[in-house]
């Protein structure tokens, strides 16, 4: 049996399910080198049936997350609705004048929407139709997709009870939901579409020149530097806008004020976004940041005690964009009451393509059919697909040295201090890098977070690099909640308070304002030649740990294979680069 999940959302995805697992997943992004690419998946879906050897005729349930038939095609179309809603505001404050510069600006964008405006006709319906998928497709709700992917994911045992919270910028008209899962079934106990704290992160992202539904984790990062007197003022301030129902706290309102609002669309959300603009102009950048997050974590951590407290149930599951947030999510694991938590591996929309396969498997499924199996997120490309096309391209400019130990090269590079990217076995599905499509360094010089961004990332200056760990060695390097001892953070969703003893060992991959670390447990299970290398590095250093960042250049995808991986390491000033069993280097 074949099912092929499909988001077409923001950062469009398909995976590949063969029986009850996962045998492919990927981005559109990665195909198209388009970050977070929205729309019809169709280079995606193209890669997953190649991988799986098959032809679409040959896949028995196509499972669709999401119930609308509206399309994204461009990162634009997103962008604009936030330019609409804020250009409205600015046109009551200061009239309806405009500078040659932005006439001239509105002009251009103008042009290349109409350019695009054949391809927005489009409907998944078109799609469907097209590639003769419309009898054979189900679509499945949102949230549902959300709260599925976590479950048949993450939970260890389905004779037990889980809590699910689910919490995003919204889709098919909500904005979070909660669920139980029981025995291999799905029961929704609340839902709301309120204009949510996720919805509330984007557009203050959004206010502070920043990309909505992408940047909201440079605002997480920037928060810890804030003065905490100030960041509790601005925190106090944003609850005017964020409350719970009075009936059911499990459900987000907006406050008195804004009570009849609904984020898929009522004018009060209008007045709210002017009421927010109007109140954060004057606030210091890093102070709204942390009181922002300040909120955030506050609520979430009122939601979760909240449904423990009505259900009784103290397993808990994370999923949906709003739990990106690895500083909420650390809190969450250190509430006394929660005695498991998980959050799904990169829980934004592109990972509903997931959840809705899981459920498209629920439904076919036989009674003696096997529970689903996720055995992670590295089910992409392998790196070397394309190491000959790579050998032959660029020959000319570098050269391809085959290493017996490879691994205990990379150990050597880095002990060196050198700047390693590795490009190696299946790619991982997601916005985290887990050591096959990452840029690897030593863990104890300070100075390499400035060599790693003048080489190649160019973070901002207050982003922290993160650490890879390997899990039977944690606790020597960060505090483990108890509620992690058993999954730990195999896809870097939790952030850890780092040992005093490790500062000077990691300093590198630990935030410098907080001593937190957004730490990857590495283990022998899922990761086999990434544990390798920090078992290799440790006994020469002493250090279980090496720093980890996304292979990519700046404001693009990660890399899929050889080509790709070259093609940024000739663009940039990485020192070597590992892909396979190859060593390369710039000749």
């Amino acid at each position: 049996m074949h099912i092929l999940g499909i988001n077409t959302g923001l950062n469009s995805s398909a995976i590949l399910m063969k029986d009850n697992k996962i045998v492919f997943g990927i981005q559109e992004e990665r195909l198209s080198k388009i970050k977070n690419q929205p729309g019809f998946p169709t280079l995606s879906i193209q890669a997953a049936l190649k991988a799986g050897g098959i032809t679409l005729d040959q896949v028995d349930k196509v499972c669709v997350a999401g119930k609308s038939s509206k399309i994204p095609h461009s990162r634009n179309e997103d962008l604009n609705k936030f330019h609409d809603r804020y250009g409205e505001i600015k046109k009551i404050w200061f009239g309806d004048r405009e500078n040659i510069f932005a006439k001239l600006a509105q002009k251009g964008l103008q042009k290349f929407a109409h350019a695009e405006k054949k391809e927005n006709i489009k409907k998944l319906d078109d799609y469907l139709e097209e590639y003769h998928l419309t009898s054979k497709h189900e679509r499945f709700d949102h949230h549902l997709c959300h709260a599925s992917s976590a479950y048949y994911g993450l939970a260890e045992n389905k004779n037990d009870k889980y809590l699910i919270f689910s919490l995003d910028g919204g889709g098919d008209g909500r904005t979070s939901a909660v669920y139980i899962g029981h025995e291999n079934k799905l029961e929704e106990i609340a839902a709301s579409d309120s204009f949510s704290p996720a919805c509330l992160y984007a557009h203050i992202t959004y206010i502070m020149g920043f990309m909505p539904h992408e940047h909201e984790y440079k605002l997480m990062g920037l928060a810890p530097y804030a003065q905490p007197k100030y960041a509790d003022i601005a925190k106090e301030m944003l609850y005017q806008f964020i409350g719970f129902s009075d009936e059911n706290p499990l459900v987000f309102t907006n406050t008195p004020k804004y009570q009849d609002l609904r984020n898929s669309g009522s004018p009060q959300k209008q007045q709210l976004i002017h009421d927010l603009y109007k109140s954060v102009l004057g606030v210091r950048f890093d102070t709204l940041s942390a009181g922002l997050q300040l909120l955030a974590e506050e609520v979430a951590i009122k939601w979760v005690k909240a449904g423990i407290k009505q259900t009784g149930i103290k397993k808990v599951l994370l999923t949906g964009g709003f739990f990106m947030n690895v500083k909420a999510n650390k809190l969450i694991s250190e509430i006394p009451e929660v005695e498991f938590v998980n959050a799904f591996p990169s829980c934004g929309d592109e990972s509903n393509a997931f959840g809705a396969a899981f459920l498209g498997y629920q439904k076919l499924r036989k009674e003696n059919s096997p529970e689903i199996v996720f055995e992670g997120c590295c089910v992409g490309t392998e790196a070397t697909f394309d190491i000959e096309e790579a050998m032959n391209k660029y020959k000319d400019k570098v050269s391809f040295e085959k290493v017996a130990d490879i691994n205990g090269k990379v150990v050597e590079l880095l002990i060196a201090r050198k700047i390693v990217a590795r490009c190696s076995g299946k790619m991982e599905f997601g916005a985290r890098a887990l050591g096959n499509r990452s840029i690897l360094a030593s863990p104890d010089d300070m100075r390499i977070i400035n060599k790693i961004n003048a080489a190649i990332k160019k973070r901002d200056f207050w982003m922290p690099f993160a650490p890879a760990s390997m899990e039977d060695k944690l606790d020597l390097v960060v505090d483990v909640p108890n509620s992690l001892k058993k999954s730990y953070s195999p896809y870097m969703m939790f952030t850890f308070d780092v040992k005093p003893a490790m500062y000077d060992k990691i300093v590198a991959g630990i935030h410098q304002a907080d001593k937190t670390a957004r730490a990857q447990t590495v283990s022998q299970k899922i990761y086999p030649e990434f544990y390798d290398i920090i078992s290799k590095f440790f006994q020469k250093t002493g250090i279980p740990t090496v720093l980890n960042t996304s292979f990519n250049l700046h404001g693009f995808p990660i890399v899929q294979g050889a080509c790709d991986a070259i093609d940024v390491y000739l663009n940039s000033e990485l020192d070597v680069l590992v892909v396979g069993n190859y060593l390369i280097t710039r000749k």
